[in-house]
């Protein structure tokens, strides 16, 4: 791990590129590649990059190129950071940071690193994500592990941001078991084996009978709003059949199931055929509480829906670039109505008398924007308090052996004291 004192020039330059380069002697012993810290000329830990020497670009200099920018927020005065490391550290740490580009000894960066971990995990948490990026490593998961991460990840990034929360307020995710629960791969999270965080975990049903197969729950709180996420799952990742999201909007009071498929390359574009083994008996399920679910309704401005749909499915790729990036997967939202209505439609006929669904054939949908906008603002999900029927609704994706993430909203400025 090196550290760099840079210029407000280079802030500007990552700031709009992502990117930068450096030249330094040949013979300063640099790692060819790694981690480097930045000052940007306020004696402070400013930002994280990933480096490496790209080539030589005259005699006895070469280049240094750094990409996959950290900026921290708040950062860390080094006179801190000197301050909390042990005194036989502390004059190594600053004569190793007052020069243009310096490597720090192996006794300094694990004292830096225990003090990080202590006070600033999130930076701690940056540190092992880009130490993964530099070594290249990759958990060995199967295409098919791959695919039920990908829609977990996506499912709680949906959540976290049909309620205000930005890419930054998401954690680091990342990791290298293939048995652990999904929400233990994120940096910073303690998830809870306890189920029941709060009373309001009961908006779901009976949780006597869906809490022996929670495998955590954690909270991310923001101002006077408060998402609570659980996983529920009886099956290791490798035998997972498919990703259900189950969203309660308090404010609101209504619930939203998005069911992900996932498409697959035929030829120069993307498409899903309603014909996994799963499919039939799901589809029949949902047409089933579609019926039985009341339609009690209370005229009230905060009661209106555009419909009272509660199931949709999201189709898009299961193929993740970046398995720790917070990038949502762009996909197709379709309404359960729209969706018997496209497979009822000649436009979904394949071309061999199958039905098949794409973007081409499709037509209507929402993209990620729009579902989050309309289900934020409440236009959008049911409004029932038939709590037997969640019950129901959850029970039937974990005996379908699918993945389930229940998420509950809350935001407490519109509470009344």
């Amino acid at each position: 791990m090196i550290f760099i004192n840079s210029s407000i020039e280079i802030e500007e330059l990552i700031e709009y590129r992502n990117h930068f380069s450096d030249v330094i002697a040949m013979d300063q012993k640099i790692p060819k590649e790694g981690i480097a810290l930045i000052s940007f000329g306020y004696d402070q830990l400013n930002c994280i990059m990933t480096y490496n020497k790209s080539g030589r670009v005259a005699t006895h200099i070469d280049r240094i190129s750094f990409k996959n920018p950290f900026k921290i927020q708040n950062s860390i005065d080094l006179k801190v950071i000197t301050e909390n490391l042990p005194d036989n550290i502390k004059k190594h740490f600053k004569r190793q940071t007052e020069g243009h580009i310096s490597v720090f000894s192996n006794k300094v960066e694990i004292d830096l690193k225990n003090f990080l971990k202590k006070s600033r995990p999130d930076i701690y948490a940056e540190l092992k994500r880009l130490k993964s990026i530099v070594e290249n490593k990759r958990p060995n998961y199967s295409n098919k592990a791959k695919s039920i991460i990908a829609h977990e990840k996506d499912a709680i990034n949906l959540v976290l941001k049909m309620f205000d929360f930005e890419e930054t307020d998401i954690p680091t995710w990342q990791s290298d078991d293939k048995t652990a629960p999904f929400l233990k791969g994120y940096d910073n999270v303690i998830v809870r084996e306890d189920p029941m965080i709060n009373q309001d975990s009961q908006v779901f049903g009976d949780w006597s009978k869906i809490g022996q197969y929670a495998q955590g729950a954690v909270e991310f709180e923001k101002e006077d709003q408060r998402v609570t996420i659980m996983n529920v799952n009886r099956q290791p990742l490798e035998k997972t059949l498919g990703v259900d999201l189950l969203i309660y909007h308090h404010t609101y009071q209504s619930y939203i199931l998005i069911q992900y498929k996932r498409m697959v390359k035929e030829k120069d574009h993307y498409v899903y055929r309603p014909t996994d083994s799963s499919y039939k008996s799901e589809i029949k399920r949902m047409k089933a509480f579609q019926k039985a679910l009341s339609n009690k309704f209370v005229k009230s401005i905060r009661n209106y829906r555009l419909n009272n749909e509660l199931f949709y499915f999201k189709l898009c790729q299961a193929k993740i670039e970046n398995m720790n990036s917070n990038k949502m997967v762009s996909g197709m939202y379709i309404p359960l109505d729209l969706w018997k209505t496209i497979l009822k439609d000649k436009c979904s006929n394949g071309p061999n008398e199958g039905k098949v669904l794409s973007y081409k054939n499709t037509g209507r949908y929402f993209s990620n924007t729009h579902f989050i906008n309309l289900a934020q603002n409440g236009w959008i999900g049911s409004k029932i308090d038939d709590f037997d029927k969640i019950t129901e609704i959850v029970m039937s994706s974990i005996d379908s052996d699918n993945s389930l993430i229940l998420a509950e909203y809350e935001d407490f400025s519109n509470q009344e004291n």
